[in-house]
């Protein structure tokens, strides 16, 4: 017969359910009901769901369900949910389940939500029949020509066309940021677009040709998009010339980041990683010495434990810049040599070619070198109009240029593994990392170039790592820091888990892969509010909701509060609203408690914190404001003061019987 029940999200949890049609938690605990039918125990075997047919949404938002299994055979069963009131909200004809073995887990658990890789899909671009007269710029010097020369209107659109992309790095890079940088300095021009046109910076196609500078590109206009939101199109195209019939067309989409293949539009979305073979015996680089740099950092060493306790490696090289010097190196060398390996700890600046020539040499004769794994990598975070060249040198030096002599110094060697540590932010486009979004994005590529040599190469591209706090690169996380990732929908990995993935990393036929944990209601929430990011959307939906009151069009805006208050009111209100914005951002629960003429470095409130800040302030108010806009006003008195100021200037600047600026006061 039928069993029956009542299931719950905890409360902590339930104001997640309006984020989903039917919660995946409720769903699941209301599935476990059928464990309460009477059954042989002697007979009893795993089953998981594998078809469900029948199945209908009734209503939305869910945080609690009455439940109602009914079996109809063996392995199926049909399912009726009803709200508290016992109001129908979803029902399930019936799911078959099939009996599954204990082998058949681990790859499937090693993935799911948790290893993902780019695709690209199709997008049915035409010209539209408008046109649009981009003017191009070739340095900074041409956008502040252009920025003041009185005799000329305005573009609508600058192009910044980089050719074939086969200039150094650095210089690439130094160029679009120059242009970027002029670009968001000009009051004049903000109103304006920006293209950024590349060559063989992404590869669409298995066989696309990669640049690895180019590739670079896309990393630090990707935190660019990130702080300026819609006003940077990246366009990556396959021929000279450019196709400006489509660019209004394009400019028009809601996809930021696209590409040309024989004139048909491409644009990237994550994908989960599926069918990854199952591991074989033996281990990369088992059978001889595998080099690991940054091998004492808080990465290299889980690593290094790793390679030895779980993949049978009995020798290694551990480099960082301070080799045995660096903290906790004696105790790590001891614990690795206890387990049965053969440790050396070697001082080596990876950015100098000459030391990783050196470096190489330490390689023991009798067990040559098998395998690479390059976790070296510094941080310097600072949004994009803050970057100098000196900034951008500091994170290339140990990504860069130490992946690019690794590469040069071993490729005729016969190596089983070479992998480079990347971050999520090369493909994401963090805002605030530009210059570290660049340096992973070249490391993706050289993988991919590597690949299409015929060598051995992988890149991971991480998502966020759970650390202990003051270790590694994203250790230096605070809990407001935490907190703002996993709003983001980015939850931190656990060195098991993260192990977990590199071993099935290593599996993939894939040259670049992103072992990211994500949060996909966080996700799911996000999107319902259109502010997903674009290559999460495949994965994250906007979901379907239940029908609630008519929301007034400027719902969230300060515009209503402002309407008719003197200016005491509208000051008032005003910081009221920044210290609740600041408030959220630093994860703090009462607005009250933070002190309006403290300076942002007393509060904790860092370059990437500022950023977020920034698009929130622009969301209520309607401002286009710079990424720059908090920190040029480093108090939260300050910021409602200028945002006092700039809805005036919107209100006086707009057309004679135009509406007023949105959160404009009015007399």
């Amino acid at each position: 017969g039928a069993v029956y029940a009542e299931v719950a999200l905890p409360e902590e949890h339930r104001v997640q359910a309006a984020g989903f049609g039917l919660h995946p938690a409720l769903l699941d605990a209301a599935m476990h009901t059928v464990a309460f039918h009477n059954r042989d125990e002697a007979d009893a075997e795993l089953v998981l769901p594998f078809a469900y047919r029948e199945v209908a949404l009734h209503a939305s938002g869910a945080s609690a369900l009455r439940v109602r299994v009914t079996p109809s055979g063996p392995h199926t069963m049909s399912l009726e949910l009803a709200d508290e009131s016992g109001a129908p909200v979803a029902s399930v004809g019936s799911v078959v389940s099939r009996p599954v073995g204990s082998e058949q887990f681990g790859t499937a658990a090693a993935t799911a939500d948790r290893m993902f890789r780019v695709a690209w899909e199709e997008l049915p671009v035409r010209p539209d029949g408008t046109t649009v007269e981009p003017v191009s710029v070739g340095d900074a010097e041409d956008v502040h020509h252009l920025a003041r020369t009185p005799e000329t209107s305005q573009p609508d659109v600058l192009l910044l066309d980089l050719g074939d992309g086969t200039a150094e790095v650095r210089e690439l890079t130094g160029r679009v940021l120059r242009v970027v940088q002029a670009w968001l300095a000009e009051p004049s021009l903000a109103s304006s677009r920006l293209v950024v046109v590349t060559r063989g910076a992404v590869a669409v196609r298995e066989a696309d040709p990669v640049e690895p500078a180019a590739a670079a590109v896309w990393g630090l206009v990707g935190s660019a998009q990130a702080e300026n939101p819609g006003r940077i199109l990246l366009l990556d195209v396959d021929r000279a010339t450019i196709p400006t019939a489509l660019l209004p067309a394009l400019l028009a989409g809601d996809q930021r980041q696209l590409a040309l293949r024989d004139g048909t539009c491409f644009a990237r979305h994550l994908t989960r990683v599926t069918d990854v073979p199952q591991a074989g015996p033996g281990g990369s680089g088992s059978g001889g010495t595998v080099l690991v740099t940054g091998g004492t950092g808080a990465l290299g060493a889980v690593v290094a434990r790793h390679l030895v306790t779980v993949r049978g490696v009995r020798s290694l090289v551990l480099a960082s810049r301070s080799g045995p010097e660096a903290v906790g190196a004696a105790e790590l060398e001891a614990e690795l040599v206890e387990a049965g390996a053969r440790i050396r700890i070697v001082a080596c600046d990876v950015a100098d070619r000459d030391e990783v020539a050196g470096l190489l040499d330490a390689v023991p004769e009798d067990a040559p070198l098998s395998a690479v794994v390059h976790t070296a990598g510094v941080l310097d975070d600072g949004v994009l109009t803050a970057l100098t060249p000196e900034r951008m040198d500091a994170v290339f030096r140990p990504k860069v240029d130490g992946a690019r002599h690794l590469h040069e110094l071993t490729r005729d060697l016969d190596l089983s593994a070479f992998v480079l540590f990347s971050s999520a932010a090369g493909t994401l486009g963090n805002a605030g990392q530009g210059n570290y979004a660049a340096a992973n994005a070249y490391l993706d590529a050289l993988a991919h170039q590597r690949r299409a040599e015929g060598l051995p190469a992988v890149s991971l591209a991480w998502g966020m790592w759970q650390q202990t706090a003051g270790t590694g690169m994203t250790g230096r996380l605070g809990d407001a820091d935490q907190r703002r990732m996993t709003r983001g929908g980015v939850a931190p990995l656990s060195p098991v888990e993260g192990m977990e993935l590199f071993d099935t990393a290593l599996r993939t036929p894939a040259p670049m892969v992103l072992p990211i944990r994500l949060d996909l209601g966080a996700l799911r929430g996000q999107a319902a509010g259109g502010a997903v990011h674009p290559m999460l959307r495949r994965l994250a939906p906007a979901a379907r909701r239940a029908a609630a009151p008519r929301a007034t069009a400027d719902e969230g805006l300060v515009t209503g509060r402002l309407a008719g208050a003197d200016p005491e009111e509208r000051e008032r209100i005003l910081l009221d609203m920044v210290r609740q914005e600041a408030a959220r951002v630093l994860g703090h629960s009462a607005a009250a408690t933070l002190d309006p003429d403290l300076l942002f470095t007393e509060i904790g409130l860092d370059s990437l914190m500022a950023v977020e800040l920034r698009d929130r302030l622009a969301k209520r108010t309607a401002l286009r404001l710079p990424p720059s806009f908090v920190f040029d006003h480093p108090t939260l008195r300050m910021l409602a003061w200028q945002l006092r100021d700039e809805l005036e200037k919107a209100d006086a600047d707009a057309p004679s019987g135009a509406a007023p600026a949105p959160g404009a006061a009015q007399e």
